[in-house]
């Protein structure tokens, strides 16, 4: 009962006051920007751009640039008005008044959100310390660079953006422009290897001052678990892995192995084990000398049994891409821990490439607590407003739509078994397309999105997949997605940050289209997290556009399986089996209850992981301040060589404590089997380890100075890389929690 409660009670603060509609506290800002905006319609392109330049010198001195918003923000009107020919509407104005705020302003779909990012970009840029405008991938952030360049240029400010793929001068030169659109991992991983340099000309990054997050609630909640780890010295597995992916193979479920009620874990049975001792030549399997051997085992069993290709990964070339739920999109650089990826592997047939030994890692909000200043914006802010304000500190400002929303969401159509589902969502494409509107589909998995594209084919319909194989087509996709009688089947790729115009880029046939009722979602899965459906949603009814969605799923979908959900329907619905949608609105309101617990008990899992990873990272900074110094220090006692060789101990006993804090990570909730606390014995361990860390670097530098120059020569990792570690897929206990949730008939 107390877990129920505590879901009730973050749900309840939901409705409290952080979140705002209220936009009076900035309509004397606004008016004023108005009135300055028509007195500098009269003057020239030079005279504004003479004006530009001496607010920026004012700017610089000022101690804040916020007293310079209003001469600003009309600059910036004039800017877009005389290089794009566009005039921001008052909702836009008002939407970037509040975005200089530390808040996450909530703007529907083609509302203009990357235009408004313009305006607080430019005025904290004035101030010659550089602001991040992070997008949600390098697409984006090409994209939005590009065609906001015009107005930076003319009020001389510089603007640069990053892909992964540019070099470390190209980095550097885009990091100091004024202005700088990127991710924000590739923020977090150029801070890392900065964090680590051996020289000042290795920095390629400056002191993070200002940060606007396009798609908030995807970075700083949903990604926020998923620590940036950069990664050296290959390690080749003492276990040949092939050998053991090689034995899994051939082992059957009921009879070798068994996976539990929600198919989260999975181990030998006895007659597994005594397969395995009869393959691998052992008289006992769970001797301790064979717990190597037995874990390379366990993650060959997850690899076979648990993840699927072309739902939880695909595969390009010889490599493993990990497939991000929340988005559908392949995760460059994210890894599986603990051994898992090179099971994958290894099942695959493929080259093994070892996670290597972690040098540093830092999470997304750890991340964005090194900024001076946050805000953020997205389609979906107010569910996840609670989140905002205890970890970021960030309130939510909902911004009205500048036309009427227009946008009908038809209930759920819930079956009972998959293939009743399918025949639905054939026969409502079939009759939508009919009639000539342009339709978007939206599934979990690559393997669900072919596998439609296919029915829909054998059924003469014409259609276009968009989903991880072919995220370099997204923009020529999403281009004719809202053309007529268009049909597109995506995953997630295009639920963030996409635009979809009825009529397509030239807006062919657009007024027909509108006529018909616009753009038609069909959502073939609910979520986790209600807010990703809604981003689907947001698709549709774009600038009072019209649209619809309809959601068509069924019992045995992904969500309701994993969570055991038809425990929760009333006793009368969970054995029925029909062809037709389950009538009773009870139905439709369990799931809806069901997600909203999932995003609640979701939230508790990433705030106690917060707690776990914020005692690190204030160690973390304790040890990188000392380092820095070192770093930046002119000390003329300090040779080149000995300088070299303290940044090393300093890298080298990070990365050792890293390693052991991980290892009391791993057994800290046994600490609860003997009565005590586990983030309380976290707190005592991991801190006597630092104070034995700080104790061995006074030691080592301490020698140092005894030693020849020989032995002060170090050798560095010859090459670097980063990835993302995924929250580890086996260890959530939600579904526990609902079964025990459905026994209360909560």
């Amino acid at each position: 009962m107390k877990a129920i409660q505590q879901v009730k009670t973050f749900f309840q603060r939901l409705k409290s006051s952080n979140i705002t509609d209220n936009l009076l506290p900035y309509q004397e800002q606004f008016n004023q920007i108005l009135a300055q905006t028509n007195q500098l319609s009269l003057q020239s392109d030079a005279e504004l751009q003479a004006l530009a330049l001496s607010l920026k010198s004012k700017a610089k001195l000022a101690p804040s640039v916020d007293t310079y918003l209003v001469d600003l923000y009309a600059l910036v009107i004039q800017a877009f008005i005389r290089t794009l020919s566009i005039t921001p509407y008052a909702v836009q104005i008002l939407a970037a008044i509040a975005l200089s705020q530390r808040t996450v302003i909530e703007m529907q779909t083609g509302e203009g959100k990357t235009l408004v990012a313009v305006f607080p970009a430019c005025l904290q840029a004035m101030s010659g310390k550089g602001v991040h405008v992070l997008t949600f991938n390098d697409y984006l952030a090409r994209r939005d660079a590009m065609w906001t360049l015009p107005v930076y240029t003319f009020l001389g400010l510089s603007v640069g953006y990053i892909e992964e793929e540019h070099t470390l001068e190209e980095k550097r030169r885009a990091y100091h422009c004024e202005v700088t659109y990127t991710t924000a991992k590739q923020v977090g991983f150029d801070y890392l290897r900065s964090c680590m340099a051996y020289t000042l000309d290795e920095i390629v990054i400056r002191e993070l001052h200002c940060a606007i997050v396009d798609e908030a609630d995807a970075l700083l909640i949903d990604e926020a678990r998923n620590p940036l780890v950069l990664a050296a010295n290959l390690e080749v597995a003492a276990i040949d892995l092939t050998q053991v992916a090689r034995f899994v193979t051939h082992l059957q479920e009921q009879r070798d192995y068994l996976t539990d009620e929600y198919a989260r874990n999975v181990y030998l049975t006895e007659w597994g084990s005594t397969q395995a001792e009869h393959y691998f030549r052992l008289q006992n399997l769970y001797d301790s000398e064979q717990h190597p051997l037995l874990t390379a085992i366990n993650l060959a069993l997850q690899a076979k049994a648990l993840l699927h290709r072309d739902i939880d990964y695909i595969i390009e070339g010889d490599q493993i891409k990990l497939i991000d739920e929340c988005t559908g999109r392949v995760v460059e650089d994210r890894k599986w821990p603990n051994g898992l990826q090179s099971a994958v592997e290894a099942k695959e047939g493929l080259p093994i490439q070892s996670e290597g030994r972690i040098l540093n890692s830092i999470s997304l909000q750890h991340l964005m607590a090194c900024y001076e200043k946050v805000s953020g914006m997205t389609g979906t802010a107010r569910q996840a407003a609670e989140e905002f304000a205890k970890t970021y500190g960030l309130g939510v400002t909902v911004i009205p739509t500048h036309k009427p929303y227009q946008r009908k969401d038809h209930p759920d159509r819930v079956y009972t078994h998959k293939t009743a589902k399918l025949q639905a969502i054939l026969q409502e494409v079939d009759t939508i397309h009919r009639r000539g509107r342009p339709i978007l589909i939206g599934t979990l998995t690559v393997r669900e999105s072919e596998e439609l594209q296919a029915h829909l084919q054998q059924h003469g319909i014409t259609c276009t997949v968009l989903n991880a194989r072919h995220h370099e087509r997204e923009a020529a996709i999403i281009e004719k997605a809202g053309m007529l009688s268009a049909v597109t089947i995506a995953t997630n790729m295009a639920g963030r940050g996409t635009d979809i115009r009825l009529g397509g880029k030239e807006a062919i046939d657009r007024e027909r289209i509108i006529a018909l009722g616009g753009l038609h979602i069909i959502g073939t899965n609910r979520h986790e997290s209600n807010r990703i459906d809604k981003q689907l949603k947001g698709r549709a009814g774009r600038q009072g556009d019209p649209g619809s969605t309809q959601f068509i799923i069924s019992m045995e979908d992904d969500l309701m399986v994993k969570y055991n959900l038809k425990s929760l329907l009333p006793a009368r619905y969970q054995q029925i089996r029909q062809e037709q949608a389950l009538e009773n609105t009870t139905v439709s309101k369990s799931i809806d209850q069901a997600q909203r617990i999932i995003e609640g008990q979701l939230h508790e899992m990433r705030q106690t992981l917060y707690r776990y990873s914020s005692f690190i990272e204030t160690h973390r900074k304790i040890f990188l301040t000392q380092r820095q110094y070192v770093l930046f220090s002119n000390d003329n006692n300090l040779s080149p060589l000995q300088q070299g060789y303290i940044l090393y101990q300093y890298d080298r006993l990070w990365s050792e404590y890293l390693t052991d804090i991980a290892s009391i990570r791993e057994g800290i909730f046994w600490e609860r089997m003997a009565g005590r606390e586990p983030l309380t014995e976290f707190y005592k361990k991991s801190d006597v380890l630092f104070q034995d860390l700080l104790s061995l670097l006074e030691t080592t530098l301490t020698q140092m100075h005894t030693l020849p120059d020989e032995d002060l020569k170090i050798k560095r990792p010859s090459a670097t890389w980063t990835y993302i570690v995924s929250d580890n897929p086996f260890e959530r206990p939600l579904a526990g929690f609902l079964r025990r949730l459905a026994m209360l008939k909560f």
